[in-house]
């Protein structure tokens, strides 16, 4: 099965380089893992079309968009949706080819059966494995699990591999002892050494010197003490002991060493008198030397200090950030508020109210509502600013520059013709702008519900896997 997956891959591969110039539409909403095949499904689409499978593929599916979407473009909406159920089949082969190609060249690696009948044993050390046969015996056909043991070493191997062992078993039961006629720290006694199949049981000899299980004992004279270690070897049917001597002396104990088991026995034995009494004494003086006991505390003084400059930081970051948001905000506010601002201002104006007093009348609107909308303080802003002197298309000017929006600079714009040139036709460019504004806030509406869809789908996905291993994992395991 590998290599028609391969030529799956290569083939797919090729038509990616190939319609690597085919442009995908804005509507698909390719990602960069999904374009490749959708640029392939719009190279696809072409062609179809001037084939004599067009009327099969597309008529169908462009009839059904004409029920639904009368006035929509049928023809484009079947194209989109060809598009993308290609790119994604297209996507979907891949990735099922590329896992066909993996899981194959994985379960080649394993021992199959050779052409003389025969599985091949893994040495010592790589574990036994199963592999599933299928016996055919006079054309019945019975399938059966075998499980291949690692292989068993012979006599000779064993002979052969003994001397090594034997050596590394010895430095194995040392442990930080380096020579074993000079032992002063405990041994280790293990069962087993890695890259050889013995095990090994231990006899120590000694036990004045040693307990059972090698640590080393005290009162051991300076002279030392000689200790027989016996090592009980098995494999499979073979048995051997391998005894040897060890030297054991008493252990040198450094100044802090015995100052420590100096301090440890006598709070030993100042708690043990103390056991019955509520305060806890320390004791004052060790061997008639006095002590002073001090608690010590751990220092978390740096860890306080990188904790209040990191602290620091996300503040003063946070608070940046909230501006921005703020900012944000208000540009959001302003465009989704133009055409309800723009609405009042061409009805006021289409009273007989000059431009002016029509702002006027906005702003004392707005004071007797509790609701900031900043579209309506910056008209505030601008009436004030008349009545202190400023000129009217000054005024019209700061308001533009304050909206910091395209809309805010096209109307006053348009607000400054009319007071300068009283501009003929200007009630109906004004309730054209109103119509537009609308329009675009229809848009705006529309883009951020497709924003909104787009958020959920990671949440989706998630819940989709949990899902899926609610129900897979449960499955497997009864297996």
């Amino acid at each position: 099965m590998v290599y028609p997956a391969l030529v799956i891959i290569v083939l797919i591969a090729v038509m990616c380089i190939l319609t690597a110039k085919e442009k995908v539409p804005a509507e698909c909403e390719a990602s960069a893992v999904t374009r490749p095949f959708y640029r392939i499904a719009v190279w696809l689409e072409k062609v179809l079309r001037k084939g004599a499978l067009n009327r099969k593929i597309f008529s169908a599916n462009e009839e059904r968009f004409r029920i639904l979407e009368p006035a929509g473009d049928a023809e484009n909406s079947s194209r989109l949706l060809f598009i993308k159920k290609c790119g994604l089949c297209l996507l979907f082969m891949m990735v099922g080819m590329i896992f066909t190609v993996l899981i194959t060249c994985t379960g080649s690696s394993d021992p199959v059966l050779s052409e003389d009948g025969s599985l091949k044993r893994r040495e010592y050390g790589d574990g036994r494995y199963d592999v599933e046969l299928d016996a055919d015996i006079g054309g019945e056909v019975s399938t059966v699990d075998v499980r291949v043991e690692e292989r068993v070493y012979t006599e000779e191997e064993i002979r052969a591999l003994m001397p090594g062992f034997k050596e590394k078993l010895e430095k194995a039961l040392l442990g930080k002892n380096t020579d074993p006629d000079h032992v002063e720290y405990d041994l280790d006694p293990v069962s087993a050494v890695d890259g050889y199949p013995f095990y090994v049981e231990w006899d120590i000899g000694n036990r004045d010197v040693f307990t059972r299980l090698g640590e080393i004992k005290e009162g051991i004279p300076p002279e030392g003490s000689v200790c027989e270690v016996s090592a009980h070897i098995t494999y499979e049917g073979h048995e051997e002991i391998y005894s040897f001597c060890l030297m054991a002396y008493p252990r040198e104990i450094s100044a802090a060493e015995k100052l420590r088991a100096k301090i440890e026995s006598a709070l030993s034995e100042a708690s043990e008198k103390s056991r019955s009494d509520e305060i806890y004494k320390l004791p004052a003086e060790i061997d008639g030397i006095s002590v002073i006991w001090q608690e010590r505390k751990k220092n978390s003084a740096v860890i306080l200090m990188v904790m209040t400059a990191v602290a620091a930081a996300a503040i003063y970051w946070g608070k940046d950030k909230d501006l921005d948001k703020k900012i944000k905000e208000r540009d959001e506010q302003l465009k989704a508020d133009y055409p309800e601002m723009v609405s009042k201002l061409s009805l006021y104006i289409g009273a007989g109210m000059s431009t002016r007093m029509a702002f006027r009348k906005i702003s004392d609107e707005y004071r007797l509502k509790n609701e900031k909308r900043y579209v309506y303080e910056e008209m505030l802003l601008s009436c004030r600013e008349m009545e202190s002197g400023v000129s009217e298309i000054q005024a019209y000017r700061h308001f533009a520059k304050r909206c910091r929006l395209q809309r805010y600079v096209k109307l006053v714009s348009l607000l400054e013709q009319n007071s300068r040139l009283g501009a003929a036709g200007f009630l109906t460019y004004m309730r054209s702008e109103c119509s537009d504004a609308l329009q675009e806030r229809r848009s705006e509406a529309r883009r951020m519900g497709e924003e909104a869809g787009t958020k959920l789908l990671l949440p989706m996905i998630l819940m989709l896997a949990i899902v899926m291993v609610v129900i897979i994992v449960p499955a497997f395991v009864s297996i």
